[in-house]
């Protein structure tokens, strides 16, 4: 499902949706909002895929972590759709 992070377009499952909310939440104090750690930290495609993580700020390992987890588990849902529809067709 697309979600919004950093008015990007990003493709997550609803646990993965979830866990952002909790990181958010995790990192908020009252002088600062957990949401800014995710402020130009990636890129996405058109299908919300992150192409490239490009942390110009430090933040902290939990964020770094999720980030790049969330991005191999696209390419890989991505890749067990397609291997899916390999079987399909072949004969």
């Amino acid at each position: 499902m697309i979600r919004a992070i950093d008015f990007q377009k990003v493709e997550m499952t609803d646990a993965e949706f979830e866990y952002y909310k909790e990181l958010i939440q995790k990192f908020t104090t009252d002088s600062f909002k957990g949401a800014e750690y995710f402020h130009d930290l990636f890129v996405t495609d058109d299908g919300g895929n992150i192409t490239l993580i490009k942390p110009t700020k430090s933040l902290p390992w939990d964020i770094m972590f999720f980030v790049q987890n969330l991005m191999i588990n696209q390419h890989l849902r991505e890749l067990d759709t397609r291997m899916a529809r390999l079987e399909r067709s072949a004969p």
